[in-house]
């Protein structure tokens, strides 16, 4: 069960479990009404493989404010029925939310399945979805009423000394507010406790929580979940092999720049603004270009960021690259940047990246940090620090023969495959 940008991971995965005698079914249910962080529509998948069951469940309903912080709509239909018809042995959600929630994670056990989360987002135990305290820094994300609270407010730019003294007022239950921006800013602090709440609810009915970087570990240590309870699963990638070779390159040029490239949504948690920030401090003769490989580009945000840089022929045009595309795109480069200012649960453009056999210039921070060896077969810079990331472009733009060096280390990647058979163990081991 899962939505979003989990429906590519989704449906590979479960075409690997298919191969290994499982009968996979792919659950979407989608949430209507408004809620403070709306999930992304979803797309119900095509039934382009004989052996991929795609179910799409009416709307959860009694959406408000306060379900979407319990992660408890009040009701989800067809749920129930669904798991009383197929009898699953394994419940696996890809998200935990209002679209599947609470009321999935019950029904599930209500029929003996074993229950396993990934953990692809912060948003998983983090109310404010992207483990990042008061919008700014890598949470450690410990759960605690007023500093979530605090956070969640100072997230949507509220200064930090306000935010602080709202949530420690409390108001009740808080009801959800009256819907006013008053009524909203009151129960904060009530809409914290129940994301808390539900999340150590559903501690209780999760069986296995499938981790992708050992720094989720820690963060659901903090929060009380047994080490019974998680599992360290490494993803790969989902795409078929291709051939890289040596690339040499003796020196860069006008007719042979220093070809970088971005591969991932445009956002403000992927740090796109540090190479920007560092492309601006580089002299424009430099031998460079970059190429924006992913979606969002045509959002607001993404028109502001590429407004400054009209004309500037570094910048090639932003373009959509299908994932089966990917690996062929990322091959014609010789680095590729992941300066996410988050905590990556599992990276794939660095999975990606060193597939095609590219070096990646990384921030050092959660998943990228834990699988970029810093001057061995990649480069780490301090997340959001454009001026260190400036200066490792001008680095190899005068040293290719590092790149060389940097290339050759990468090691074999893993695969989804490799994914697969290792959560076959865990649905089995009951």
């Amino acid at each position: 069960m899962g939505g979003g940008g989990s429906n590519t991971f989704v449906r590979a995965l479960a075409r690997r479990q298919a191969n290994l005698g499982w009968k996979p079914i792919v659950v979407l249910n989608q949430a209507n009404g408004e809620c403070e962080a709306p999930s992304p529509p979803i797309a119900p998948p095509q039934r382009n493989s004989a052996t991929l069951d795609v179910r799409v469940l009416p709307p959860v309903l009694g959406t408000g404010r306060k379900a979407y912080y319990a992660r408890r709509p009040d009701a989800a239909p067809g749920v129930r029925e669904l798991f009383a018809e197929t009898m699953p042995a394994v419940v696996h959600f890809h998200t935990l939310g209002l679209a599947a929630g609470m009321l999935h994670l019950e029904a599930a056990k209500a029929i003996g399945a074993r229950t396993v989360v990934t953990y692809h987002t912060g948003g998983i135990s983090c109310p404010q979805t992207a483990l990042l305290e008061n919008g700014s820094s890598p949470c450690d994300g410990r759960l605690e009423i007023a500093r979530c609270t605090r956070c969640r407010l100072a997230n949507r730019g509220m200064p930090v000394r306000l935010a602080d003294l709202l949530a420690r007022i409390e108001v009740g239950d808080g009801g959800g507010g009256d819907g006013s921006l008053i009524g909203r800013l009151i129960s904060s602090r009530s809409m914290t406790k129940a994301f808390i709440a539900s999340f150590q609810s559903a501690i209780e009915l999760i069986d296995v929580f499938h981790i992708q970087s050992r720094w989720i570990a820690d963060v659901l240590r903090r929060n009380g979940v047994p080490e019974r309870k998680m599992a360290f699963v490494e993803m790969g990638v989902s795409q078929d092999p291709v051939a890289y070779g040596d690339r040499t390159c003796e020196a860069f040029n006008a007719a042979r720049p220093l070809r970088l490239v971005f591969a991932g949504r445009c956002s403000d948690v992927k740090g796109i603004e540090a190479i920007l920030a560092a492309l601006k401090q580089i002299d424009q003769r430099a031998p460079v270009s970059i190429s924006l490989l992913g979606s969002g580009w045509d959002s607001d945000y993404g028109k502001r960021l590429l407004e400054p840089f009209a004309g500037d022929k570094r910048l090639l045009a932003p373009r959509v690259v299908g994932s089966e595309q990917m690996l062929p795109e990322l091959v014609t480069h010789d680095a590729c940047l992941v300066p996410s200012v988050c905590l990556e649960t599992g990276p794939l453009a660095v999975y990606e990246a060193m597939a095609a056999g590219v070096p990646v210039i990384g921030s050092r921070l959660g998943g990228i940090a834990e699988r970029i060896r810093d001057n061995v077969d990649g480069l780490l810079f301090s997340p959001g620090n454009a001026t260190e990331l400036a200066t490792i472009i001008e680095y190899v733009l005068a040293a290719p023969s590092e790149l060389r060096r940097l290339r050759r280390n990468i090691l074999p990647q893993r695969t989804f495959d490799d994914m697969a058979r290792e959560l076959d163990a865990i649905y089995r081991d009951r």
